[in-house]
């Protein structure tokens, strides 16, 4: 399921946040999106996800515009994991994870065995099954986002968006998160747009790395090719040494003390 950004333009009162962006994301690929505070990385992934609508150009998946989507036909083909996800309601978390089947189960009805087998399934490869019976409310701020994880990967979208969905967690949760999505990726041929602030991470999990600087694409491309000390230099205007490391089989970006 192929996304594709025509020369999309967005605002906020009038100060341009987006600015006459185009790119692809084709499935079976690991992107991730960097770049500074207030690059627009949040808002890009609004607009992918049609919560946000573009002042200029448009939006489509697999060659049809995000209008054109019901906002079922939407909640079957994406899903979303953000940072600042908050539910406000004292629902129990095995409560919360089968919200992510709601597109699929018809009003009124209650939920099917093997939307209950999917939503056990996905606690316990999320490791919150001894979770499940309590309230979101009473959790950490790491449990609480695994649940939100945990609810995003049983909608079973073939879009995953994450943006900054690891802020919370612990590494060892992190690691643990970025192992399933990657293997969905592999293995389902899922395609996943997450936002970093986490250049190593990024390098080291995506196959993709998109570089925003104010609104615009400054590098789209692998790793190897884009992570360089000249565009570390410019979009976060740090000095930089970056190599290839053996043990992650990636660059990572280290930084001189100041």
């Amino acid at each position: 399921m192929k996304i594709t950004l025509h020369n999309i333009s967005f605002a906020y009162d009038h100060e341009a946040i987006i600015k006459d962006l185009s790119c692809s994301f084709v499935p079976g690929n690991f992107y991730s999106i960097i770049g500074p505070n207030g690059s627009g990385k949040t808002t890009l992934l609004d607009l992918i996800s049609g919560f946000l609508a573009p002042c200029k150009g448009h939006v489509d998946i697999d060659q049809r515009r995000i209008p054109a989507w019901s906002k079922t036909e939407i909640a079957r083909k994406i899903a979303l994991v953000s940072q600042d996800y908050a539910i406000n309601f004292p629902f129990f978390v095995k409560e919360v994870v089968m919200m992510g089947r709601h597109p699929y189960i018809p009003r009124f009805s209650p939920p099917s065995k093997k939307d209950i087998k999917k939503a056990n399934k996905i606690m316990m490869q999320c490791g919150i099954q001894h979770l499940q019976n309590r309230k979101i409310n009473e959790l950490s701020g790491g449990e609480k986002q695994r649940c939100v994880f945990a609810r995003a990967l049983c909608q079973d979208t073939p879009i995953l968006l994450l943006d900054e969905a690891f802020s919370s967690m612990d590494i060892h949760h992190t690691l643990q998160m970025l192992h399933l999505i990657k293997q969905a990726v592999k293995n389902k041929n899922k395609l996943v747009i997450n936002v970093f602030h986490d250049l190593n991470l990024a390098s080291s999990w995506s196959d993709v790395l998109l570089i925003l600087k104010q609104g615009r694409i400054k590098a789209f491309g692998r790793s190897g090719d884009v992570l360089t000390q000249p565009i570390i230099k410019e979009v976060f205007n740090v000095d930089s040494i970056i190599e290839y490391n053996e043990h992650v089989q990636a660059k990572q970006v280290y930084y001189p003390p100041v």
